[in-house]
């Protein structure tokens, strides 16, 4: 039986306390195996980046994280040390952030960020760093790598930023590697040619990749696995290509119909109604149920994961494609 890469139970991020405590993070649970691509998606706000970054470790003194499971090539993230965690995460485990233009230091030129990272992890310095850093610009395909790496963050198009970022991830060679909405602010051509790169060092590397994004044309071209995210939790977990085919969760429902290409002729693209909920108004049952087109009486209470055609997904129904709408059904929308 192969051991997972990474394993994620129960992870919940709760920000402040009392009455004010928000849960940004509720429950999740996702598995990841050498070399496999994990997409998660989801709207903004839904939890996405918080998970990875309660992973790494990188969420402010005021995150209150606990977790069932949290293990990473069969360590236990939880119960090591500060400076265990350092010598993986960063190295084993790399992330590329949302907008890179933000990300790069602009007080430092290109080739001191990514020696900052070869020195903290490998121990390289001087001549020996300098060759690493002009290979690594090779490799994320920066034409005139040995000038390059002598510019700052403000000389540099967005496409090349994000190139930067993705040669600092893969400095030290990871067997992780989180891509965070990777082509974030880039146009239409250099999103492509950023996930083809992404693409190719991935399969080269033999990596593992989780990709939070927006775009499911990206999950259908790159992923291999889907975990879908709601107000912090994760609502199905399935398979590509049968999660375009057969969504098992009302909400992966509507966001494969609100993709554009899908409503051509249509006056207005597929939405749901109502907003996601705050702390404030979140539903005792499903967190759904306000805004689902199938609610039934029976989502108003705690709605546990539970298997479904390709998966597991958190709703009454496990497989609503089987489900008539609520008109012929005689439940309230």
């Amino acid at each position: 039986m192969t051991t997972a890469l990474l394993e994620i139970e129960d992870l919940s991020v709760v920000f402040g306390k009392g009455e004010r405590a928000f849960r940004a993070v509720d429950q999740v649970s996702m598995t990841l195996n050498a070399q496999d691509v994990l997409a998660v998606v989801g709207e903004s706000g839904s939890g996405k980046s918080v998970t990875m970054m309660a992973l790494m470790g990188l969420l402010p003194s005021t995150a209150n994280i606990s977790a069932k499971t949290l293990r990473f090539n069969g360590m236990d993230l939880q119960t090591m040390s500060k400076k265990q965690k350092r010598q993986i995460i960063g190295k084993d485990v790399s992330m590329i952030f949302q907008d890179a233009m933000t990300s790069l230091n602009p007080s430092f030129t290109v080739e001191m960020q990514i020696t900052e990272v070869l020195k903290t992890h490998l121990g390289l310095k001087g001549a020996a760093a300098h060759q690493r850093c002009v290979e690594l610009l090779e490799l994320v395909e920066i034409p005139d790598a040995k000038n390059r790496l002598k510019v700052y963050p403000h000389q540099l198009s967005g496409g090349m930023s994000q190139r930067v970022m993705i040669a600092m991830a893969l400095a030290c060679e990871p067997k992780l590697l989180i891509a965070d909405e990777p082509t974030t602010a880039l146009d239409v051509t250099v999103q492509a040619q950023i996930m083809d790169l992404l693409r190719r060092l991935q399969q080269e590397r033999q990596m593992a990749m989780i990709l939070i994004t927006h775009d499911l044309g990206l999950v259908a071209e790159n992923a291999h696995n889907v975990a879908v995210m709601y107000a912090g939790q994760v609502v199905e977990r399935s398979v590509v290509p049968q999660i375009f085919k057969q969504p098992a969760h009302p909400y992966t429902e509507a966001l494969l119909a609100a993709i554009p290409e899908l409503s051509i002729g249509q006056a207005r693209l597929h939405s749901l109604p109502g907003v996601v909920p705050s702390q404030y108004d979140r539903p005792s049952g499903c967190l759904l149920s306000p805004r689902c087109p199938y609610v039934h009486e029976a989502c108003q209470q705690p709605v546990p994961l539970q298997a479904s055609p390709f998966g597991q997904v958190r709703c009454v129904y496990p497989d609503i494609s089987a489900v008539k709408r609520p008109e012929t059904m005689g439940v309230s929308a």
